[in-house]
């Protein structure tokens, strides 16, 4: 019996995230996605989850039967944690542009916020193998780690965005 390397679950150590101003469309397989420049490196990612809310509906004069209905899908707000980065990276800006900065008037600027599952192949050269495109999302909160004197831990910086839906792909 032959076991393909496929056959085994995927690992969740490799990622990279990106961030767009449009869609981005997949057309042919996963490798011929271009990154973005405004690529980040994130520590962990949480948050990619979708649940179906359902509606019970009884059955009239059946006491002991109960349907449920499909309704709307609710997803998490997917949360970026990195070290603190000592610059001012594109991701950032577009956070506090609209979370801390002061402003009488400001603008939601919406991105496209794609998450890339990696794998090395046999020439040791990165290769997606999942993605998860997140549409429409902005800032919902940042939260930027304790700072302990008693302790030498990175400072974490902890990103919050929301979304309306995700899309996952898989590179076949």
């Amino acid at each position: 019996m032959n076991i393909d390397k496929n056959d085994y679950p995927a690992l969740g150590f490799k990622f990279k995230v990106t961030s767009t101003n449009q869609l981005v469309g997949l057309d042919g397989p996963l490798s011929s996605i271009f990154f973005d420049p405004d690529e980040s490196f994130f520590q962990s990612i949480s948050g990619i989850s979708a649940d179906l809310n359902t509606s019970a509906i009884t059955d009239a004069g059946s006491n002991n039967r109960q349907y449920h209905l499909p309704g709307t899908t609710t997803y998490s707000d997917l949360v970026l944690s990195r070290g603190l980065i000592k610059r001012e990276s594109p991701m950032a800006t577009w956070v506090n542009d609209l979370l801390t900065n002061d402003s009488f008037s400001y603008q939601v600027t919406l991105k496209t916020v794609n998450v890339f599952l990696m794998e090395n192949n046999e020439n040791n050269q990165e290769q997606i193998i999942m993605a998860w495109s997140f549409f429409n999302c902005y800032p919902k909160g940042l939260e930027i780690g304790a700072f302990n004197a008693d302790k030498s831990e990175i400072a974490v910086e902890r990103l919050k965005l929301t979304y309306t839906h995700f899309n996952q792909y898989f590179n076949n």
